[in-house]
C-alpha cells in the first residue's frame, strides 16, 4: 500500500516555485530541503554560462531538485489513483510504499552530486596524465550524501530515519546503476527531470520553447513491467512530441548556444593550461570546484593563481569581464544529412592533447603570416558535442498501450498490450526523426579573438586542411 502522508498530505505549509506553484511540505522534505549539503545547490546555477546569453537564466539546481520531487510525486499520485495503472503492475513491477520513498527521494536528490559548471567540465574534461581532472556529478552522491556538517546528521542519516529508505539504494538509484528496477524513472525519455528543466529553462530564458502539457502526459502514464519503465496511452503522444520538440529547440537555441559554448571552451583551455604547467594540482582543482558556487568559483580561482606567472590568465580575465571569443570558422559534421559525421571533426572532442597542439599551431601559423605576437590560446577549437541529447536507445524502447476502440481493433494491434511508439504510427517524431535533428544541430567551430578572426577567415581552407591532415586518431 503506498503511503499516504507521502503522496497525498501536508505536514503543515508550503513552498512556492516558478512553474508549478504551491508544492505542500511534509518533515522528511523540510528537514533534507534545509540541511547545508542540498542549500549548496542555491548557489549552483542549472545553466552555467547561460546567463551570458539570457539574463534570466540564473535559476539554480535547488528549485529544479525540488520541481523534479514535485512531478515524480504528481506521478506516483496518478498511477496510485489509476485503475489501469494499477492493474497492470505486477511482481516485477510494482509501487508500494517503499518504492515510492526511494522514487521520491531519488528524485529530490538526483542533482546532489553537481558542482559549477560540471555539465562543461564532464563533456571534454581537463585531463592529467591521460585521465579526466573532474568526475561525473553522479559519482559524487555518495560523497555529499554520507557528508556531516556542524549540528548536522547527514543527509543519509535523515534518508534513514526520517524516509525509512537505504541511502545506498538511493545512491545507486541515482547512478543508474545496471539491476535496479526503477533507474528508467529517474533518467529516461519520461523522467520528471526533463519535464522539469524543459519548462523551467524556457521559462527564466523567457523563450517560448518550453511549453509541455506535463499535466496531460502524466495522466497517460501507465506501468510497463516488462520494460521497467512508463508506457503512455494514446492521450500522451501529442504532450510528448511537445516534449521532444521543446528539447531539441532548447538544445538548439539554448543549450549549444555559439555564446555558451565559446565561454565553455576558454574555460577548458584556461584550465588545461594551468594543469600542464603545474600551476595547479588536479586535487587542488577538483576541491576548488566540487565545494564551491558558480559565482565565486572563478574568482577564487583567479586569486589562487599567480598571475604575472600565467600566460592564459587572459582567458580567465575574459570571461569574467565578458569578451568573448568570436566564431571565424564554422562546419558541419553531418554533412548534406550524412548518418555518418566527418571522423576528424568529432575526434578533437576526446583527443585532448592532440586539440591542443593544433591550437597552438594554428596561432603560430597565423603569427608567422601576419608578424604579430601569440601565446597559444588566442585561437581554439570548439568540437561538437560527443553527448547525444537524446536517449535514442530508450526512445526506441518506449511502448504505447492501446486503450481506444479503433486501436485495440486495429489487425496490426491485435492482441498487442504494448506497441513501440515508433511502430504506433501515430506520430512523425520517431527515433530517427528525432536523430536527424540532433545532427542537424552540431557543429565544429574555430573561436578566436575578436581581432584575428578576419586572418583566421583569411587562411580558412589551410586551416581546415591542417586539422584534417593531422586530426586526431
Amino acid at each position: 500500500m503506498i503511503s499516504d502522508s507521502f503522496l497525498f498530505r501536508s505536514d503543515g505549509g508550503f513552498i512556492r516555485l516558478p512553474i508549478w506553484g504551491h508544492i505542500p511540505l511534509n518533515t522528511p522534505l523540510k528537514k533534507i530541503l534545509s540541511h547545508p549539503t542540498f542549500l549548496r545547490l542555491k548557489g549552483i546555477r542549472q545553466l552555467s554560462f547561460s546567463q551570458q546569453v539570457y539574463p534570466g537564466a540564473t535559476h539554480t539546481r535547488f528549485e529544479h531538485s525540488i520541481g523534479v520531487y514535485h512531478l515524480m510525486k504528481l506521478i506516483l499520485q496518478r498511477i496510485h489513483t489509476n485503475p489501469l495503472a494499477e492493474s497492470l503492475q505486477n511482481d516485477r513491477f510494482f509501487f508500494d510504499d517503499h518504492s515510492c520513498r526511494l522514487l521520491l527521494s531519488a528524485a529530490l536528490l538526483h542533482d546532489i552530486g553537481h558542482y559549477p559548471h560540471a555539465h562543461v567540465l564532464e563533456e571534454q574534461a581537463p585531463v592529467f596524465r591521460g585521465k579526466p581532472v573532474f568526475t561525473r556529478h553522479e559519482s559524487l552522491v555518495d560523497r555529499f550524501l554520507f557528508e556531516t556538517s556542524d549540528h548536522f546528521p547527514s543527509i543519509a542519516d535523515t534518508l534513514h530515519d526520517e524516509w525509512k529508505v537505504d541511502p545506498h539504494e538511493v545512491a545507486a538509484l541515482i547512478r543508474g546503476e545496471s539491476g535496479n528496477t526503477y533507474k528508467k524513472l529517474i533518467s529516461g525519455t519520461l523522467d520528471p527531470d526533463k519535464m522539469d528543466y524543459l519548462m523551467r529553462d524556457a521559462h527564466h530564458c523567457n523563450i517560448p520553447y518550453g511549453n509541455i502539457d506535463i499535466e496531460r502526459l502524466i495522466e497517460s502514464f501507465v506501468p510497463d513491467p516488462e520494460r521497467c519503465r512508463f508506457a503512455i496511452t494514446e492521450k500522451g503522444i501529442a504532450p510528448l512530441e511537445s516534449l521532444l520538440f521543446a528539447k531539441y529547440m532548447m538544445m538548439r537555441n539554448v543549450y549549444w548556444h555559439h555564446t555558451s559554448r565559446t565561454f565553455s571552451v576558454m574555460l577548458r583551455r584556461f584550465l588545461q593550461d594551468n594543469i600542464d604547467t603545474c600551476m595547479i594540482t588536479p586535487h587542488t582543482l577538483t576541491e576548488l570546484f566540487y565545494s564551491n558556487s558558480d559565482d565565486r568559483v572563478l574568482y577564487d580561482l583567479e586569486h589562487l593563481l599567480p598571475s604575472e606567472k600565467n600566460p592564459a590568465g587572459s582567458l580567465l580575465e575574459r570571461i569574467q569581464q565578458r569578451k568573448i571569443y568570436k566564431r571565424a570558422i564554422i562546419r558541419t559534421p553531418y554533412l548534406n544529412g550524412a548518418k555518418k559525421p566527418i571522423d576528424w571533426m568529432m575526434a578533437y572532442a576526446t583527443d585532448h592533447e592532440r586539440r591542443k597542439e593544433q591550437e597552438i599551431a594554428l596561432c603560430t601559423m597565423i603569427a608567422k603570416r601576419h608578424n604579430i605576437d601569440l601565446c597559444g590560446h588566442e585561437i581554439l577549437i570548439d568540437p561538437p558535442s560527443l553527448k547525444d541529447i537524446f536517449d535514442y536507445d530508450d526512445l526506441r524502447e518506449l511502448c504505447v498501450f492501446p486503450t481506444k476502440q479503433e486501436h485495440l481493433q486495429s489487425p496490426g494491434n491485435h492482441q498487442k498490450n504494448y506497441i513501440s511508439f515508433d511502430e504506433f504510427g501515430e506520430s512523425v517524431f520517431r527515433s530517427d526523426f528525432i536523430l536527424a535533428f540532433e545532427r542537424y544541430t552540431k557543429k565544429f567551430r574555430i573561436v578566436c579573438r575578436e581581432d584575428l578572426t578576419p586572418l583566421v577567415r583569411q587562411h580558412e581552407e589551410e586551416i581546415i586542411g591542417m586539422l584534417e591532415a593531422k586530426g586526431p586518431t
